[in-house]
């Protein structure tokens, strides 16, 4: 159950970094006066979060499917 929490928040982490990313390119696109250089920090740590998110994402689909696979084989003892 606990790998709803982790889909859950990395979902909710790839859609601030996407909003992020989204501000960093209007900053860049502003053509009266571009911030190349705040644009440039604020794609750094989207990028950052955004990795953070995908791996959280990925960490929760396979804990399920471990689960699943647990439950349906059942544990084998060595």
């Amino acid at each position: 159950m606990f790998f709803w929490i982790r889909e859950i928040a990395g979902w909710s982490l790839v859609l601030l970094a996407l909003y992020w990313l989204r501000s960093g390119i209007l900053l860049i696109w502003d053509l009266e006066s571009p911030q190349i250089i705040q644009a440039s920090v604020i794609v750094v740590a989207s990028t950052a979060v955004l990795r953070a998110g995908i791996y959280l994402i990925r960490l929760s689909t396979t804990s399920r499917l471990a689960t699943q696979y647990v439950q349906t084989q059942g544990v084998r003892e060595a």
